[in-house]
C-alpha cells in the first residue's frame, strides 16, 4: 500500500460542558482523528507491507497506528520514513511492541527520534520483550554516539536483528568504537550495517572497522562511504577487504 500525497485530513472533535448556567458552559476535552490515515489503514490486508512514508504523520498519529497497524493488521514491514515522529511517538510505539512476532522491518529514516527516541526503541528490542525484528532503519534521526552507546547495548544480546542503517546522523569515532567493540566480542548476526553519510567519522574509524572486517565473519556489507575518511583510511578498509570473499563495501 503506497501513500499518495494528498494533504492530511484531520477532524478534531470538542465536547461541551453543560452547566445550569449557560455562562459555565466552556469545552473541555479534545479528540485527535485523522481520517486519510484510517482511510489507507482500512485498505491494508493482513500481515501486508504498510508503507507511510511522506505522509506527514505526528505523534498523536502512533496510537492510531500500533492500534490498528502493528497489532490489528499485523503487518511485516512499516515505513515511516520522512515523517514527524519524536521521542512522545517512539514511547507509544515502545510500550505496545512487545510480545509482538510479525513485524520484520521498520523504517524510521528522517525523523526526529534523536537520542531520547533510540534509547526507547533499543530497550525494547531486549531479548526479553520478544521482537524479532530483523531490519532497523533509523537515517537521519540527530543520532550522537550517546544514541549508539544504547544501540551497542541491545546489540549485545540481540540476535534477531541482521540489518542497521545509520546513515546521516551526527556519529563519531567513539560511536565507531562502541559498534566495532560489540560485532568483535558479542554480536554474531548483523549482517549489514550503513554509516555512511556520518561526517564525524574520520581516519581512527578505519582502525576500528579493520578490526571488525578481521574478527567478525558474520558481517557481509558495510556502507562507510561520505564520511570523514583519507584516501590512506580508506585503503586501511580495502586492502582488508580484499581479503575477504563475497564481502561488499561501499566506500
Amino acid at each position: 500500500m503506497k501513500a499518495n500525497l494528498a494533504p492530511r485530513r484531520v477532524q478534531t472533535v470538542a465536547y461541551r460542558h453543560r452547566s445550569a448556567n449557560p455562562k459555565d458552559e466552556h469545552f473541555v476535552s479534545k479528540v485527535y482523528y485523522n481520517s486519510r490515515l484510517e482511510e489507507a489503514i482500512a485498505t491494508l490486508e493482513l500481515k501486508s507491507r504498510a508503507d507511510f512514508s511522506y505522509w506527514n504523520l505526528v505523534d498523536d498519529d502512533m496510537s492510531t497506528i500500533v492500534t490498528r497497524v502493528v497489532n490489528g493488521k499485523q503487518c511485516t514491514e512499516l515505513d515511516f520514513c520522512g515523517n514527524k515522529f519524536t521521542c512522545k511517538g517512539i514511547s507509544i510505539l515502545a510500550y505496545r511492541l512487545p510480545n509482538n512476532s510479525t513485524l520484520k522491518s521498520l523504517d524510521l529514516s528522517y525523523n526526529f527520534l534523536r537520542d531520547s527516541g533510540i534509547y526507547l526503541l533499543s530497550e525494547v528490542l531486549l531479548p526479553e520483550h520478544c521482537v524479532y525484528l530483523k531490519k532497523l532503519v533509523l537515517n537521519k534521526n540527530g543520532i550522537t554516539n550517546d544514541g549508539v552507546k544504547y544501540i551497542t547495548n541491545m546489540l549485545k544480546s540481540n540476535h534477531m536483528l541482521t540489518e542497521l542503517w545509520l546513515s546521516n546522523n551526527e556519529i563519531g569515532n567513539d560511536g565507531i568504537k562502541q559498534l566495532a567493540s560489540v560485532l568483535i566480542k558479542y554480536n554474531r548476526t548483523l549482517k549489514l550495517l550503513v554509516l555512511s553519510f556520518n561526517v564525524f567519522i574520520t581516519d581512527e574509524s578505519a582502525d576500528y572497522l579493520v578490526e571488525v572486517l578481521e574478527r567478525n565473519q558474520t558481517l557481509a556489507k558495510l556502507g562507510i562511504n561520505n564520511c570523514n575518511l583519507s584516501e590512506i583510511g580508506k585503503a586501511k578498509l580495502r586492502q582488508i577487504v580484499n581479503t575477504k570473499t563475497k564481502f561488499k563495501m561501499k566506500i
